[in-house]
C-alpha cells in the first residue's frame, strides 16, 4: 500500500464531516457566529428542512472584505490567538472550522458590513472554492446562505433522516440557543411560514415562557445558589408536576447549550429521588455560569459536551442547591401573568362536554357509555370465554388491584393496564373502521406548546384529525382544540395526552401511517389512564368482562402484564400443603 497525501477538496470535506453531520449543525454554527458578533436580533430562514437553504441574518458587527476571505480559511478564527487562549474561552465558536466546513459542503453566500461602514462586502463559494467576489450594499451585520447542503457528498445526504427529523432538530437547537440568550430577539421562517418570533427579553423566565409556554413556566421553581467555582440559576418542576419525558430538560454553561453528563444527570434525578413517580422526569432549565478556565469545551466537534475540572463539587453543589429548593416552603412569584400578551385569556375553568353515544357491537346495538376507570358501565355479571371459565372480582386493594377468582386460580389485575388495553383496542377497531365517535368540547382548550412540538403537530394534523381529534394551530406557538376522541372519556388531562402523542412522534416519525397511527393511538391510551380510582364490585366485573373480550387480554399495549394468575397447586405448595 502506497502513502499519499491527501488532497485539500479531500481534507475538507473529512474536516466538514466532523462539524457537520446535519443542517441542524449549520444552523448553530451560524448562529453562535452572529452571537459572538455581538447581535440583538437573528432572523433564520428555512426550505427543504435546512438541506435546500438556511439563511441567518444579523445585525451584529459585520466583517470586512478581507474578514470575510479570511472567514471561510481553515483554522482562521477571532476567537482565540494562542492555545493557552482555550482555558480562558467567553465565546462560542473557537475552532475556526464552522464556515470552511459549511462551504466544502454547500454553496455559500456571506454578504456582510460593518457597523461604521456605507458599504459592504460578498463573496459566493461552491464546494469550498470562491467564485464571485463583490461590492454589497446593505445593511449593517452579517448575511450568511448556504444551499444545496451536501450537493457533493451525497453518501452524507443519504444518511439524513426524514425533512420531518431535520426540521424538529433544527427548531430544537434554535430553541436552545434562545433559551440560552433571552436578550436577542429571535424569528424564525420554516418553510415560509413564521415559526418563532420572539423579542428580546430582560429576564430568563421571559424566554422561557415564549419558547415553552406559559403554563409549563408557571409549574416552576427558582432555583438561585452560588458556590466557589460555579454560580447557578435554574428553574425546574416541583415534584407533583413531574413530565412523562425528559423534552423539557435544559443545560447551558457559560451560555452555551451542553448535553447533559452523567454526573449532572445523576444530581438532578437524586434531588428528586424521594418524591419523583416512576417513570416520570423533571422539567429543569438551568444555566451554570463558571471561570472558562474551570471546563474544558474543546472535547467534541460540535461543542456540545464539557469536562469539569472538580466534577464531584460540581455533582454535590447541583444536588444540594436542586433538593433544597424542593423541599423549602415555596412562596416565590415568578412572574408568571395570567394572561401573557398576545395570548388568549385562558382563566375560565375548561370543562368536558361528556356526552354518550351508541356504536356497534357484536350482532345488536348497545347503549355504550365513554370507558374510563371511574366511568364503566355498571352490570354485575358472571362471565366465560372459551379459554376462561367463569370470573368474578372479589374486590379492589391498594386503589389499584383487583382479586378475582376462578374455579381453579386466583388473579390479581392491575385495573389501569386492563383498562388501557381495553381503551387501546376499542380506539383501533374505531379507527380501522373508519368509525371514531368524537366528543365535543364546551369550552375550547388551547395549549402551548414549543416550535418543535408546534411543528410535530403540523405535520402529523391529517393524522390526527383521522384519529377524532380537532386541532388547529392558534397563534405563533398555541393550539387550539376543540373536540377529542370519545373513547378517551372524561380526561380532561389534554395536555398530558398531546405530550404522550408528541413524544411517540419524535421517536418513530418515519413510521408507515398505520404503524404511526397505531403508535399514537397507544400514546393517547397510555396517557388517559389515572391511578387509585376506586371500584365498586360492578364496575370490576365490567372491567374484567370488557378485558377478556380484548385480543390481547394478558398484557397492556406497551407490553406489561395485566395479571398475575395463581393456580390453586401453587397456592397449597406456599403453605407446604400436598
Amino acid at each position: 500500500m502506497t502513502i499519499h497525501i491527501l488532497s485539500e477538496e479531500t481534507i475538507n470535506k473529512i474536516a466538514a464531516g466532523e462539524v457537520i453531520e446535519r443542517p441542524s449543525n449549520v444552523v448553530k454554527e451560524l448562529i453562535e457566529n452572529s452571537i459572538d458578533a455581538e447581535a440583538r436580533s437573528i432572523e433564520i430562514e428555512i426550505k427543504g428542512a435546512g438541506k435546500q437553504l438556511i439563511r441567518v441574518r444579523d445585525d451584529g458587527n459585520g466583517m470586512t472584505r478581507e474578514e470575510i476571505t479570511l472567514s471561510v480559511a481553515r483554522h482562521a478564527t477571532s476567537k482565540i490567538s494562542s492555545f493557552n487562549d482555550l482555558e480562558n474561552l467567553d465565546t462560542l465558536g473557537f475552532r475556526g472550522e464552522a464556515l470552511p466546513s459549511i462551504s466544502a459542503v454547500s454553496h455559500l453566500l456571506i454578504q456582510s458590513q460593518p457597523r461604521n461602514q456605507n458599504t459592504g462586502w460578498e463573496e459566493k463559494y461552491a464546494g469550498g472554492k470562491l467564485k464571485e467576489s463583490r461590492t454589497w450594499s446593505g445593511a449593517a451585520g452579517t448575511t450568511v446562505e448556504a444551499s444545496r447542503l451536501f450537493f457533493n457528498t451525497p453518501v452524507r445526504d443519504k444518511f439524513l433522516k426524514s425533512d420531518f427529523t431535520e426540521k424538529h432538530h433544527i427548531i430544537r437547537t434554535i430553541e436552545e440557543i434562545a433559551l440560552a440568550n433571552p436578550h436577542i430577539s429571535f424569528k424564525v421562517i420554516m418553510e415560509g411560514k413564521v415559526t418563532l418570533n420572539t423579542p428580546g427579553s430582560k429576564t430568563h423566565i421571559e424566554r422561557i415562557i415564549d419558547i415553552l409556554g406559559d403554563s409549563f413556566a408557571k409549574t416552576l421553581i427558582p432555583v438561585e445558589a452560588n458556590h466557589p467555582q460555579l454560580k447557578l440559576k435554574a428553574f425546574i418542576t416541583k415534584t407533583e408536576n413531574s413530565l412523562n419525558n425528559r423534552n423539557s430538560q435544559f443545560l447551558f454553561i457559560n451560555g452555551r447549550p451542553i448535553n447533559f453528563s452523567r454526573s449532572v444527570t445523576h444530581s438532578i434525578y437524586e434531588a428528586y429521588r424521594e418524591n419523583l413517580p416512576s417513570k416520570r422526569h423533571p422539567g429543569v432549565v438551568i444555566y451554570l455560569e463558571t471561570n472558562p478556565n474551570e471546563i474544558d469545551v474543546n472535547i467534541h466537534p460540535t461543542k456540545r459536551e464539557v469536562r469539569f475540572s472538580k466534577e464531584k463539587e460540581i455533582h454535590q453543589f447541583i444536588l444540594k442547591s436542586l433538593k433544597d429548593a424542593l423541599i423549602m416552603p415555596v412562596n416565590i412569584s415568578l412572574s408568571v401573568p395570567d394572561e401573557v400578551p398576545g395570548k388568549k385569556d385562558k382563566s375560565r375553568k375548561e370543562v368536558l362536554v361528556i356526552k354518550e353515544s351508541y356504536t356497534p357491537f357484536s350482532a345488536k346495538r348497545i347503549k355504550q357509555k365513554t370507558y374510563g376507570i371511574s366511568d364503566i358501565p355498571v352490570k354485575q355479571t358472571e362471565f366465560a370465554r372459551e379459554d376462561e371459565p367463569a370470573i368474578k372480582s372479589l374486590g379492589q386493594v391498594f386503589g389499584t388491584y383487583i382479586v378475582a377468582l376462578n374455579k381453579n386460580e386466583l388473579l390479581i389485575i392491575d385495573q389501569h393496564a386492563a383498562c388501557e388495553r381495553i381503551r387501546y383496542e376499542r380506539y383501533l377497531s374505531e379507527w380501522e373502521s373508519k368509525k371514531i365517535p368524537v366528543q365535543p368540547l364546551l369550552i375550547p382548550l388551547t395549549l402551548d406548546l414549543s416550535p418543535s412540538q408546534i411543528g410535530l403537530i403540523r405535520d402529523n394534523l391529517e393524522t390526527l384529525t383521522g384519529l377524532g381529534w380537532d386541532i388547529s394551530e392558534f397563534g405563533t406557538n398555541t393550539v387550539r382544540i376543540t373536540a377529542q376522541p370519545n373513547i378517551l372519556g372524561t380526561n380532561s388531562e389534554v395536555k398530558d395526552i398531546i405530550n404522550e402523542i408528541i413524544q411517540a412522534l419524535v421517536q418513530d416519525s418515519k413510521l408507515p401511517l398505520a404503524q404511526k397511527t397505531e403508535k399514537i393511538i397507544r400514546a393517547a391510551c397510555r396517557a388517559s389512564i389515572k391511578a387509585n380510582d376506586p371500584l365498586s364490585a360492578a364496575e370490576s366485573n365490567q372491567l374484567l368482562k370488557d378485558l377478556f373480550k380484548c385480543r390481547s387480554p394478558y398484557t397492556c399495549p406497551h407490553g406489561r402484564p395485566t395479571m398475575i394468575r395463581l393456580s390453586q397447586s401453587e397456592l397449597n405448595k406456599k403453605f407446604n400443603r400436598n
